[in-house]
């Protein structure tokens, strides 16, 4: 059985407030040695993985240009359109 899910039920998977990231974006931190950069195929294969949030199943419709241009990533494109969805919800689009 499906349940619609508000995203006010979601306060144990709440994400850092805008003031907050901008906070620990101020933090210095000038050694790096111990961090090294990610390539291209490090972010590739990046997923996150502390987050459970609910999903729900929806159908939709959406353009063939935009769904191959998803795809052309490969496998994850799903993961790649939420994710998509999520910085426009963050960033007030």
């Amino acid at each position: 059985m499906k349940t619609s899910v508000k995203f006010s039920d979601l306060k144990d998977h709440q994400l850092p407030s805008k003031e907050r990231l901008a906070e620990i974006e101020s933090f210095k931190d000038t050694d790096y040695s111990e961090n090294p950069e990610w390539t291209q195929e490090d972010w590739k294969k990046a997923r996150p993985g502390h987050l459970k949030i609910p999903k729900t199943e929806i159908h939709t419709r959406i353009d063939t240009d935009i769904l191959a241009w998803l795809k052309s990533e490969g496998k994850g494109y799903q993961a790649r359109l939420n994710a998509a969805l999520r910085f426009a919800m963050r960033n007030g689009f």
